[in-house]
């Protein structure tokens, strides 16, 4: 069973095109033509929507054709093949052809060349500046490894045959070994919080 429809509650609802269409039961048709009775806008919106029934039967009703010749599409091909005739024969469309293939051929080999010297260009710088950093290292590596021999030589020679005891020497390979360590509790110090 429904529930009873109150008279705002079909105000309320889209009822009228139902109405029209003769698609509401027995019991709510009722209801609504009750409604119409007292409710104004509602009886001007079933107006309108009875006009407009109307006029799309009239429109869909009316049989208004153009007249067309009976041979209306053959002349249109015809005039369409006419019209087309001559413009472009076969050999005119393989000279098209090949002209396309020539240019995207020609197209095709400038970019390459461009590019080729680009990226030509491109590796030779790499390898330049590769090659001049890895000379500027080996010379730094070199200079350095010889200035320590050199400061090594000079200091074991005073330390050693000069003062004529290891007491000295050991003294500076515990030093030696206090600063690297050193070195390397900073080193693993820094690395741990970065």
């Amino acid at each position: 069973m429904s529930s009873p429809i109150g008279q705002e509650e079909l105000c309320q609802k889209n009822l009228i095109a139902a109405y029209i269409d003769g698609e509401l039961d027995e019991r709510v048709t009722l209801l609504f033509e009750d409604h119409l009775q007292s409710c104004a806008p509602c009886r001007a919106e079933l107006r309108a929507h009875r006009l407009f029934v109307c006029e799309l039967d009239a429109a869909l009703t009316d049989t208004g054709e153009i007249p067309v010749p009976e041979d209306f599409s053959r002349m249109i091909a015809a005039r369409a093949s006419s019209d087309m005739s001559g413009v472009r024969t076969r050999s005119e469309n393989r000279k098209a052809l090949g002209i396309c293939v020539i240019l995207a051929l020609a197209g095709f080999a400038l970019l390459g060349a461009r590019a080729s010297g680009a990226i030509f260009l491109l590796a030779e710088k790499f390898v330049t500046t590769s090659l001049g950093v890895a000379g500027f290292l080996a010379t730094a590596v070199y200079d350095t490894v010889a200035g320590l021999a050199v400061i090594f030589r000079v200091l074991s020679r005073k330390i050693i045959i000069e003062s004529g005891s290891l007491v000295p020497v050991l003294i500076l390979l515990a030093f030696a070994v206090l600063i690297l360590s050193r070195l390397i509790s900073n080193y693993h110090r820094t690395g741990a919080t970065e």
